[in-house]
Order: C-alpha cells, then sequence, then structure tokens
C-alpha cells in the first residue's frame, strides 16, 4: 500500500512507476487531509473525556469507521509499511476502539432511540456491490472495494442524530465538520493527480464515493451554515428530510420482517428502530441539552 487511500491505479502500475507517483501522492492535500482526519477523530475522544458523556455522537458511525478502516488496512500483514502508513493506520483503529470502548463505558449517556440509522441498511449493499465491481480477485480487493463503498454512508448515523437532535452538541458537529471535511482535500488530492498524470491515473470507485460523501457533507455544512444561533435545533435540509424518511422506512422495514421470521427484533439496534420506538425518539436529549449549552457558551467566549 501506498497511500491511505489506496488507488486503484497504484496497484495496476508496475513497481518502476511506482517511485514517480509517490513524488505526486504526497502532495499538500492529501497531508492536509490525513492530519484532518485524526485531529477530528481525536478531538472527538477529548470532547467525550471531557465531558464523560458521548451524547450527540453515534456510536453506529464508529462501528461503520472500524469495519471501512479494518477492511481497508488488511495489508499491514501482507506487505512491507513505512512509519507515516503504520501510524495513521493503527492510529484510526486504534482511536475507534477506544470511542466504542466510551460508548460501552459511558452507556447511561448514550441515546440509543436517537441513534436509530438501521446498520444492515447501509452493509449489506455495499458487500453484495462490492463482490460484484471489485478489481481483481482475491478477498483483499474485496475488502478494499468494501471500504470504499462504505465509507461514504459511515457518516450517515452521525447525521441522522444532528438532524434529529432538539438541541445539537457543538462538539458533535465540530467532529462532523473535520471527520466528514477531510474528504473533500482527499478529491483535490485526486483532482491533481488526475491533472499530473492525465488518463494513466484512475479509481472510479474511490471517486464516486468520495462524491456521495462530498455531497452529503456540503448539504450539512450549508445547513449549519444556515442557523443563527450557536446551539439549537439544526432541522434537516431537503436531502436530509429524505435521509431522515429513508431511515424511518428501512427501521419499520426490518420490524416487520425481524418479527415475521424470528419472532423478535435484532439486538442491539442494529436494524433500527421500529414502532415501539417513536415515542422515546421524540423525546428531548436532557443531557445533550445540558452540554450544548455549555459547550455553546464556551465557543461564544473562545479569545
Amino acid at each position: 500500500s501506498y497511500a491511505l487511500h489506496t488507488d486503484a491505479a497504484t496497484r495496476d502500475w508496475q513497481r518502476p512507476a511506482l517511485k514517480m507517483l509517490d513524488n505526486v501522492s504526497w502532495n499538500v492535500f492529501r497531508l492536509l487531509a490525513d492530519f484532518l482526519h485524526l485531529a477530528g477523530m481525536g478531538f472527538g475522544v477529548a470532547a467525550i473525556l471531557s465531558s464523560r458523556s458521548v451524547a450527540g455522537f453515534s456510536r453506529k458511525t464508529q462501528v461503520l469507521f472500524l469495519a471501512v478502516f479494518t477492511s481497508r488496512y488488511l495489508d499491514i500483514f501482507v506487505q512491507s509499511q513505512g512509519f507515516y502508513l503504520l501510524f495513521f493506520k493503527i492510529s484510526f483503529n486504534v482511536i475507534t476502539l477506544f470511542m466504542l470502548w466510551l460508548f460501552n463505558k459511558l452507556h447511561h449517556t448514550y441515546d440509543a432511540a436517537a441513534d436509530s440509522c438501521n446498520l444492515f441498511a447501509l452493509i449489506v449493499p455495499a458487500a453484495v456491490l462490492a463482490l460484484l465491481t471489485a478489481e481483481g480477485e482475491g478477498f483483499k480487493e474485496e475488502a478494499w472495494t468494501f471500504s470504499e463503498l462504505l465509507e461514504p454512508l459511515a457518516l450517515v448515523p452521525q447525521y441522522i442524530i444532528c438532524y434529529r437532535a432538539s438541541r445539537v452538541r457543538p462538539a458533535a458537529v465540530i467532529y462532523v465538520l473535520a471527520v466528514g471535511g477531510y474528504r473533500t482535500l482527499y478529491v483535490c488530492n485526486w483532482i491533481y493527480k488526475r491533472y499530473v498524470y492525465h488518463g494513466k491515473y484512475h479509481d472510479y470507485t474511490s471517486w464516486i464515493g468520495g462524491a456521495v460523501e462530498c455531497v452529503i457533507f456540503f448539504d450539512f455544512l450549508i445547513r449549519i451554515s444556515q442557523r443563527r444561533e450557536v446551539i439549537g435545533a439544526i432541522g434537516a435540509s431537503p436531502l436530509g428530510q429524505i435521509m431522515l424518511r429513508i431511515d424511518d422506512g428501512a427501521g419499520r422495514l426490518s420490524e416487520k420482517i425481524e418479527m415475521s421470521t424470528m419472532g423478535r427484533r435484532i439486538p442491539f439496534g442494529l436494524s433500527g428502530p421500529g414502532s415501539q420506538d417513536d415515542e422515546n425518539a421524540r423525546k428531548q436529549w436532557d443531557v445533550s441539552d445540558k452540554l450544548g449549552d455549555e459547550e455553546g457558551c464556551q465557543l461564544l467566549t473562545l479569545r
């Protein structure tokens, strides 16, 4: 692997061309993207530790990120890696695991009803599509393609929490801006490499995934920019409303299928809430409101 986002073209080119490719791959856009991504993840951990609360954050987003990182970075076991790559690949996995541990440790502050995304509705289509579209043969290629298809959807549970919240937690918004915004810098990285190498460089799977992720991110960013207050309800954009309706429909469909086939719901809310969770989903988050007030005041008093 020659990058955190290993390109299909990089894997296909002959080894003599790799040295030249590396000189272009290590461009400022890619470096800024990697460090912004890491900084956003670190900020999320720091915000949870300082408040002793996971309110406003999505555990399901962390589950999806763990699936992305573990499936993408299988090459650390079969290929030699430089320090830079090893540091980031291991850091991404360790921080995500630590975030999941914090959710378990601070479970009394976690609102499972608000974290309503149906994980199966995201993971299963990505896995099937990866099997059908993976370039080359072998599990590693299929796993890499799966990670590229799943990553654009990894922040969807976090977006849903922000759109549904009566008051959004500022720390959660900053986390989303960093972890989602890094992808825009990777798009700049791809454009630059395409400009240098023209038709020799292509990575359509990553490009399509990056485009989808950027559309969802900029839709969220525009909605945030339209707010007049530091704290309060975000509300959903037209795209966000579509996302919420799909989320509601997927949860109810899963409930019908699971109850008719198994007689019970899949545990841990992995397939989303059902009709019995509607009332809980409408409740306001008392803990999140308090944290939103405190963090909003801190943002206002920053000098």
